[in-house]
């Protein structure tokens, strides 16, 4: 039966027609992957310009540049390689977006590795990478602020918990990379100092450095990771001991710095510390510390602390760690970073107007802590792909800094 044999059905079939399309489409729609209905790319282009921050330096041509894309949610890294050509750009093709995901850049030039932190949004518009040419001479390196902080007093035990706090800057266009084997006399070392009081234990050292190792030196250590131009920040907490109710020790700041200070809680507000000058209590997270600052502190010259009037057994034992202390900081800050954190929160502090600081107190952690975790497993990464990590002991580690990611809520805009 044709369809002209049937008049009825002539008039029949246009009325049903489109009920007929309709069931059709809906059939196609529920058999068609989510990602063809969104129609979201499968794969994206990430360009980029990398260019040399010395002046005069050459453009960074026909050498390898590597992507590595962090998704937070499954816990996995893929890795992404390029080529840069003459003209300093950089393709990488079929790179998969990660919604809320990470990247990291990473290059090696004159015998440093570089890297820069992406967020997805910022793939769309291409990628500045910069590259410096390198330096052996340490005067570059300026300590605009040093501060020890007093985070915890075991007067039972008269021992003193500390954390130190450095705003290092290389102010120079080119990268200070050490000298590690050619060294002949003091003058020749070109890698940051830091003493320590006598006694000094658990020693615990973080940075924004890239790379390096932490090696004992004299009465304190080296650090040995290069410093590329502009602001670092660097943390360590010891431990040390005090007999009767003082101590007194030299902080030589061999490189100087035009701020040092001094913090304790309040609840220590009878010691007294001397030379340095009281300033203005200040607050953060919630605890008020006492200050003690020098300015304009010359490098090798440091200065003689005298902490006198600390805690005796018996009378107030465990008072400051009821009110601040390490737990205060550890509730500002992720386990695996624990203290160095806390301390790049205080200058952030240090350095917001005070109208905006406890707007952005929150905001500026939740951003530090979760850019330092992405640092923390790309750094991991890098290590194990150099065989300087077993497998082991480079999984269990990656899990806790990837649990500890996928914990942390989305930074706005993500």
């Amino acid at each position: 039966m044709t369809l002209h044999s049937n008049p009825h059905r002539m008039f029949a079939l246009p009325l049903a027609f489109p009920l007929v399309v309709c069931l059709l489409m809906i059939g196609v729609a529920l058999h068609t992957p989510d990602s063809l209905r969104a129609q979201e790319p499968e794969t994206v282009i990430v360009q980029g310009i990398a260019s040399n921050g010395t002046d005069g330096g050459p453009v960074p041509a026909n050498m390898p540049i590597t992507l590595h894309a962090i998704d937070q949610v499954a816990g996995r890294v893929a890795t992404y390689t390029s080529t840069i050509d003459p003209n300093g750009a950089f393709t990488f093709r079929e790179v998969k977006p990660l919604a809320g995901g990470s990247y990291v850049l990473v290059m090696d030039y004159e015998g440093m590795r570089y890297s820069e932190l992406l967020e997805s949004e910022e793939l769309a518009s291409p990628v500045e990478f910069k590259l410096y040419e390198i330096t052996r001479d340490i005067s570059v390196i300026v300590v605009e602020r040093q501060a020890m902080i007093i985070a915890d007093v075991d007067e039972a035990n008269r021992e003193i918990q500390a954390l130190e706090v450095l705003s290092v800057r290389n102010a120079s266009d080119r990268t200070l990379l050490p000298e590690l084997t050619n060294i002949t006399n003091p003058a020749d070392i070109n890698f940051l100092r830091f003493s320590l009081p006598t006694g000094a234990t658990e020693l615990s050292v973080q940075s924004s450095l890239p790379g390096g190792d932490i090696i004992p030196m004299g009465t304190g250590f080296a650090v040995t990771a290069p410093v590329p131009p502009g602001d670092h920040e660097i943390t360590y907490t010891y431990r040390f001991p005090y007999q009767g109710d003082s101590v007194s020790f030299s902080q030589r700041l061999i490189q100087g710095a035009e701020q040092y200070q001094l913090l304790a809680p309040v609840a220590l507000s009878q010691i007294q510390v001397s030379p340095l000058e009281a300033k203005p209590r200040i607050d953060v997270g919630g605890a008020s510390y006492l200050v003690w600052e020098a300015e304009q502190v010359l490098p090798g010259r440091g200065v003689t602390l005298q902490i006198t009037q600390l805690p005796q057994p018996g009378l107030t034992t465990r008072l400051t760690k009821q009110v601040s202390g390490v737990d205060l900081w550890l509730t500002l800050i992720p386990a695996a970073l624990a203290l160095a954190l806390g301390a790049l929160l205080l200058w952030a502090w240090f350095r917001a107007p005070r109208s905006r600081q406890a707007e952005t107190f929150v905001d500026s952690q939740q951003l530090a802590r979760r850019q330092a975790l992405i640092q923390a497993v790309a750094v991991l990464d890098d290590r194990h792909e150099r065989g300087q990590l077993a497998e082991e002991d480079y999984r269990t580690r990656r899990e806790e800094l990837m649990d500890q990611l996928r914990g942390m809520p989305s930074p706005a805009g993500d």
